[in-house]
This record gives C-alpha cells, structure tokens and sequence, in this order.
C-alpha cells in the first residue's frame, strides 16, 4: 500500500509527483504517458512513484481531482448561480490547453461507471455537484426573464453536460471541431428561448 509520508519532506514529494505527472499529461498525452516517463522527468525511478502512489491508475485519479479542483480555484471568483453557465463555457475553453487531461477524465469517466471503480464515487458526486451548479444557474436566469421559465433545469444541465463532454470527445478526434464555441452557441440558443428577452437585460 502506498503511504502519503507522514513528514513535511514526504508530503512534498507525493505533491510533486502528482504536479508532474499533470504536467507530463499535458504535454505528452494520455496514451504516451507511464510511470516511467513521470519519473523521467524527476529523475526518480518509477518504483519510488509506488512509494506514494499505489499504482498508476490511483495517480491518474489524483490527476483528474486535482485538475477538476483547479478548474475553479483559477476562476478567481466564487462560482455562483449568476455566473454558473458562462463559467461552464470558459472551463471548456480552458480545457483546450490540456487535451491529455481531458482525454484522461473521459476515458476515467467511461471505466468508472462500475460501482467497484475506484472512481466511481468521484464521478457520481462530480455530476451531481456540476448538474446542480448548472441547474441553478439556469433558474437564476429563468427568474430573471432570460431563460424560459417552463424549460426543466434540471433536464437542460444534463444536456449541457452531455454536450460538453460529447464536443470535447470530438475535438480530440478532430481539433477542427470548436468544442466551447457550439457549447457557448447552445447557452445563447437556451437564453434566447425566453420571450421578450433582451440580452444581457
């Protein structure tokens, strides 16, 4: 069993480790990333990554919780219903710049459908925090007058997520395909479904 190293130094190096595999994600890919190549770029065998890490499907993990906790820590604002959607779109455009990440976190998503994944729990809590997040800015905005009013919210944040994650599968099969820009067309398009509705009124 890995151990996360009780000391100041141990937890340094598990910190480091995991921000270097990060990095190495973004840069090489999903599939051309090992252990080996992690390790490479510490200059550390990938046996000492084992010390930390159980295996390298567990630092995957930590890759993909690290990443979905930054995704709001760089927004710099509290993500609130006011902003909740237009959030959405920019994370998806930021996405771009880590195609290896996003690769990672829709091949996990797909394998953690089995309850008995280890990150099973991660994605169920993970939509559900992200669906309510959309949901409720999309009854912000309905109580505004900016949304349709009779649009289930509850049924439109899932649809905006299928999008997005479908959008960004097809980019990174085809980089042609601009993933923010038909999931931003889609909010314009729910926005303008309200009657008498005048943008940004």
């Amino acid at each position: 069993m890995a151990r996360l190293g009780s000391s100041a130094k141990g937890v340094a190096r598990r910190e480091q480790i995991l921000l270097t595999a990060m990095d190495v994600l973004g840069h090489d890919g999903y599939r051309n990333t090992s252990l080996r190549g992690i390790g490479r770029a510490l200059d550390i065998e990938p046996a000492h990554i084992l010390y930390y890490f159980d295996s390298r499907e567990e630092l995957l993990q930590k890759v993909v919780e690290r990443w979905d906790a930054n995704t709001v820590a760089e927004y710099g604002h509290p993500v609130t219903p006011e902003v909740a959607l237009d959030f959405y779109v920019r994370a998806i455009r930021d996405n771009l710049r880590i195609p290896g990440i996003v690769h990672l976190y829709l091949t996990l998503a797909a394998e953690a459908v089995h309850p008995d994944h280890s990150a099973h729990a991660f994605f169920v809590a993970r939509f559900r925090r992200v669906r309510e997040l959309l949901r409720d800015g999309i009854r912000h905005e309905q109580a505004l007058g900016h949304i349709d009013a009779a649009l289930d919210a509850d049924r439109e944040a899932r649809r905006l997520i299928a999008l997005a994650d479908g959008l960004q599968l097809q980019a990174l099969v085809d980089p042609e395909i601009d993933a923010p820009g038909d999931l931003e067309a889609a909010v314009t398009a729910l926005r303008g479904g309200a009657a008498g509705v005048v943008p940004g009124g």
